[in-house]
């Protein structure tokens, strides 16, 4: 076959331009710090980072969840340990007011602040977290007690905290202060008969009833508990799984900087000499000669 001027600088024109190309290319990834740029750059690469990515956002996701649902818990063992102080408050006054030898202005002023921890009770009762009352179920957008009655629901919330994870995080209002004892009722019964003087019921009924309030206040604070400390350490577990899935992304997108750098500077010897070679290869003309 018969190679002619034309053919030879068609060549180097061709495998000039693939060498700009890759120039190019390499200068881009310099700039933007990534090998993938654009999906034709590493087919196969943009696969793994979609999927990649699709589990960071998943992680992140849950890790999300486990933070909101660990404030929430947070928040509840608070208003329940409060609850409990109160109780135990309500404790000592009973345990005082079942006393034969009280005068009667000292039982209006033990009565009187039996009353006001009833009202605390109740304020405890609506404790909200980020505009949610915590107690009420599912009608987290009203109060869960209204004069001593449960207003909410019996419903449960679950945060999604894996894979096919869910954890029921709340605790309704009747569980903490009605389905066990009453609490409402029992401060109002301590309170008529402190005033009344009914020793009796305050030392035995009553005072029993209080200790199955504090008791069942503590099982759902340990329960609480036990759910803080799974959160825990579900949420080191994740923050695992974002670095780990952040470091391959890494591997799979971004350049080594000092290697693309030598790269580059091969491919612009490479395209000095392929410009010196075409300078060869295209050969004089007549007007060269003539001049």
């Amino acid at each position: 076959m018969r190679v002619t001027q034309g053919m030879l600088a068609g060549n180097f024109l061709n495998n000039l331009n693939a060498n700009y190309r890759n120039m190019n290319r390499i200068q881009e990834q310099l700039s933007t710090g990534k090998k993938i740029n654009r999906p034709s750059d590493d087919p196969i690469g943009v696969a793994t980072s979609l999927r990649l990515y699709t589990g960071l956002t998943e992680t992140e996701k849950y890790k999300s969840n486990v933070d909101a649902a660990t404030a929430w818990l947070d928040t509840t063992d608070t208003a329940l340990g409060q609850a409990g102080d109160v109780l135990n408050r309500v404790r000592e006054l009973t345990i005082a007011g079942a006393s034969d030898s009280l005068s009667q202005s000292a039982r209006y002023a033990l009565a009187a602040e039996i009353s006001q921890l009833r009202e605390q009770v109740e304020q405890i009762g609506n404790t909200a977290h980020d505009g949610r009352y915590i107690f009420s179920g599912f009608r987290t957008t009203e109060p869960a007690f209204e004069a001593g009655i449960y207003e909410g629901d019996s419903g449960s919330m679950n945060y999604e905290i894996g894979v096919n994870i869910t954890m029921p995080i709340n605790i309704t209002g009747d569980d903490v202060f009605i389905n066990t004892v009453d609490v409402f009722a029992l401060l109002t019964n301590i309170e008529t008969e402190i005033t009344a003087g009914d020793t009796p019921t305050l030392s035995g009924t009553r005072l029993e009833e209080l200790d199955q309030a504090i008791d069942n206040i503590l099982s759902l604070r340990s329960e609480v508990g036990a759910k803080t400390n799974r959160l825990e350490l579900t949420n080191s577990r994740l923050e695992d799984a974002i670095l780990n899935f952040s470091s391959l992304l890494s591997e799979n997108e971004d350049i080594n900087t000092a290697e693309v750098i030598t790269q580059l500077k091969m491919q612009e010897n490479t395209y000095n000499t392929a410009l010196a070679a075409g300078a060869r290869i295209i050969q004089p003309t007549l007007l060269d000669f003539l001049r």
